[in-house]
């Protein structure tokens, strides 16, 4: 159920605020909520010719509230508003930033490279179920179409810019790896198997199958389960345990070959069995070498990047209409 390395930085980039604050902003906070409403269409910024409106910064508001898992608005102070509004619309200017320079640049998505990250996003989802997630969740479809495009064509940008390259510096790493030992920590990994289905009572009926053991649980998985695992019965494989979403947190006191009660999430019913369980280890320098190699890669595409995004920033003409933003509700 892994994705590719790709959607996996992907992953990342769309969930963490990976961005640079362009402007500061000096905006009275305590009156910001009652001023008279603006438009929807009203100019918030301008961004080398092209306007940021209103309703396009309330949108990038409500993602960063789901981010930041903000569940009740008015329990927000002025303060943390002022900054929800800083942050989405310092991230929109740094977006089409990042789309003008890929056009420029004459860097393109392909329908192709679209349609398999688009694939991979809806792996996991049956029918209509990644529509109705969106749904719930209060995204738009189309908005989050129109974000996924742009935020592969910004990694594109950004790994044709900016190309990883490796280290081979044993001493460097060998440092790093005394330095940072607890980052190459190993938890406590486990083998499972693992079956979706959507109702209560087809998992109910899945779960005394097993329990009656009629059939194997990967037997079971290939007949009912809506996972993408299915195809190979359940199988995910080795994973860390705290790497899995805290609702399956309960799987950790499972022994091997034990099998779970029926956990319920927002996207079905969820049974897993372990097979193997694997204590935490420290990893050896041999083991973490590639890996430090490929962060030192990392922080150098990372601080390359901030740099040129500082000039492109600096030589572009950005303009903030505070009046209209000061007015901006949540």
């Amino acid at each position: 159920m892994m994705l590719n390395e790709t959607m996996a930085y992907l992953k990342v980039f769309l969930m963490r605020s990976f961005f640079i604050l362009f402007i500061v902003l000096h905006i009275a906070c305590s009156g910001s909520e009652k001023l008279v409403e603006v438009s929807n269409e009203a100019v918030v910024a301008e961004v080398n010719g092209s306007n940021i409106t209103v309703d396009k910064l309330r949108d990038e508001i409500q993602l960063l509230m789901k981010q930041f898992r903000v569940a009740n608005k008015n329990a927000l102070t002025e303060e943390e508003k002022l900054l929800l509004k800083t942050k989405g619309l310092n991230r929109i200017i740094r977006n089409i930033l990042l789309v003008m320079e890929a056009s420029s640049s004459g860097i393109s998505l392909t329908q192709d490279e679209y349609e398999v990250a688009f694939g991979e996003a809806k792996s996991g989802y049956e029918g209509d179920s990644f529509r109705e997630f969106l749904k719930d969740e209060g995204i738009p479809s189309k908005l989050w179409q129109i974000r996924l495009k742009n935020n592969l064509l910004i990694y594109k940008l950004i790994h044709t810019k900016f190309k990883l390259k490796l280290s081979d510096d044993e001493t460097k790493a060998k440092a790093y790896y005394k330095a940072h030992k607890e980052s190459f920590e190993i938890g406590q990994m486990v083998h499972a198997f693992h079956i979706m289905v959507a109702s209560e009572d087809e998992s109910k009926v899945v779960h005394s199958a097993i329990k009656a053991q009629k059939k194997s649980f990967s037997e079971l998985a290939r007949m009912y389960s809506l996972a993408p695992e299915a195809s190979v019965g359940g199988d995910l494989g080795y994973f860390e345990i705290d790497q899995m979403p805290e609702e399956f947190g309960s799987i950790v006191q499972l022994k091997k070959n034990q099998v779970s009660e029926i956990i319920k999430t927002p996207y079905g019913y969820h049974i897993f069995k372990v097979v193997d369980v694997k204590i935490p280890r420290q990893l050896s320098f041999s083991e973490s070498k590639k890996n430090i190699f490929k962060q030192f890669a990392r922080d150098e595409q990372s601080n390359n990047f901030k740099k040129w995004l500082i000039k492109l920033k600096n030589n572009s003409n950005i303009k903030i209409n505070e009046d209209v933003l000061s007015k901006v509700s949540l």
